[in-house]
């Protein structure tokens, strides 16, 4: 499937083809910084056309991974793996009649107690995230 997806201001934009129908959620305090909540997102790949370049400022959050977000309205449009150039795109993007299911959770020994989703899903810590992601820290 083909989606455009846009900030809230419509000045920056993806563009991404995926089948995948799969969100995870991040625990790690930077998602829950950047997002105000844990982060519910999307794996789509490296194939992403990006509309307005000059619209995303690119944080480099971490050693291994940058995040974009429009620089007009601040909407968080990916986080980027540096190792293998794959794009995370929060599932908010996306149109909410996409037919998502939750299925994995990491981070998951950073998760705050305050919550607590009852989709049966996987979950790693970060250690276990981190060696399946094959990021060297």
């Amino acid at each position: 499937m083909h989606y455009s997806l846009s900030c809230l201001c419509g000045q920056a934009g993806l563009s991404v083809n995926t089948d995948i129908s799969d969100v995870g959620i991040c625990h790690c305090s930077m998602c829950r910084r950047w997002s105000g909540s844990p982060m519910m997102a999307v794996h789509v790949g490296t194939e992403v056309e990006i509309r307005d370049e000059q619209a995303i400022t690119r944080y480099a959050s971490s050693e291994w991974a940058n995040r974009g977000f429009c620089t007009h309205c601040g909407t968080h449009l990916f986080y980027q793996l540096n190792h293998n150039q794959e794009y995370i795109v929060p599932a908010g993007l996306f149109p909410a009649d996409v037919d998502f299911t939750l299925t994995s959770q990491i981070y998951i020994d950073h998760k705050p107690p305050y919550y607590e989703f009852a989709n049966a899903t996987t979950k790693m810590t970060e250690a276990e995230f981190l060696a399946s992601a094959g990021v060297e820290v």
